[in-house]
């Protein structure tokens, strides 16, 4: 009863506040980028390059620093290039630059097309370009990492014949692939031949010739299977469809 009798004052009722509601934690907004396009112009790459934005990292400073890597390509710029290189790619540069081979060949690229991506094996950051230079393309592919303020670009074996052999949209995954059949290749131990002998005797249960087995002239011998080698020359572009398994055509 909120009122008594005798005209009494009305009791007071005190009503306590709803508890806090915690808070519903706010999932933080996705960070911005910067178009492919926006950092073309700002860091003035070469138009030569072509990096899709579907294709590019997820961050600027990643963005950058591929940008600038293969611009120094598009430029012949061997000084801004062995910047962003490991030793042993450096030291492989500084031979191109000696020989004439760098100047002669980036001063006939007409194009670079370039995707990255993450290795299925570790994860690490990668970039991919295919070069056309002089009416073929060249394939390659980087590893990159930040170090100590800085991007490094490592090269990444390239099997034999790679652009025949490059399929699909995922250039990258496509890559990994084949160099994993290469390496398995390479480990599986050479075919065993029996080499013929001849019974030497006259003990006529034992027989008198040889008994039969493959040849084992030079000629047959065995070849061992190709190891990853550097970038080869001009090739095909990369098949849109699946190529088939090996020794299949």
């Amino acid at each position: 009863m909120l009122v008594g009798c005798g005209g009494s004052e009305p009791a007071t009722v005190t009503i306590a506040p709803p508890p806090p509601q915690a808070e519903t934690p706010r999932t933080p907004p996705p960070l911005a980028v910067t178009p492919i396009a926006q950092l073309m112009v700002d860091l003035g790459i070469d138009d030569r390059v072509s990096l899709p934005e579907d294709r590019a990292p997820m961050t600027d400073p990643e963005r950058k620093a591929v940008l600038e890597f293969y611009d120094s390509f598009a430029r012949g710029d061997s000084t801004a290039l062995a910047s962003l290189l490991t030793r042993l790619d450096r030291d492989e540069l500084d031979e191109l630059v000696e020989s004439g081979a760098w100047e002669d060949t980036t001063g006939k690229i007409t194009r670079i097309d370039v995707q990255t991506g993450n290795s299925p094996h570790d994860g690490v950051a990668c970039a991919l370009a295919v070069f056309y230079v002089d009416g073929g393309f060249q394939p390659q592919l980087w590893y990159y990492t930040a170090d100590e303020g800085r991007w490094l670009f490592e090269s990444v074996a390239a099997p034999p014949n790679l652009m025949d052999r490059l399929y699909g949209e995922d250039w990258i995954a496509a890559w990994f692939e084949i160099l994993d059949e290469e390496m398995a290749l390479a480990d599986k131990p050479d075919e065993e031949f029996v080499v013929p002998q001849q019974v030497v005797g006259g003990d006529s249960d034992r027989g008198g010739g040889s008994y039969g087995g493959p040849s084992a002239t030079p000629g047959n011998q065995p070849t061992s299977p190709n190891q990853p080698s550097g970038p080869g020359g001009p090739g095909r572009r990369p098949k849109k469809g699946r190529r088939p398994a090996p020794g299949k055509g």
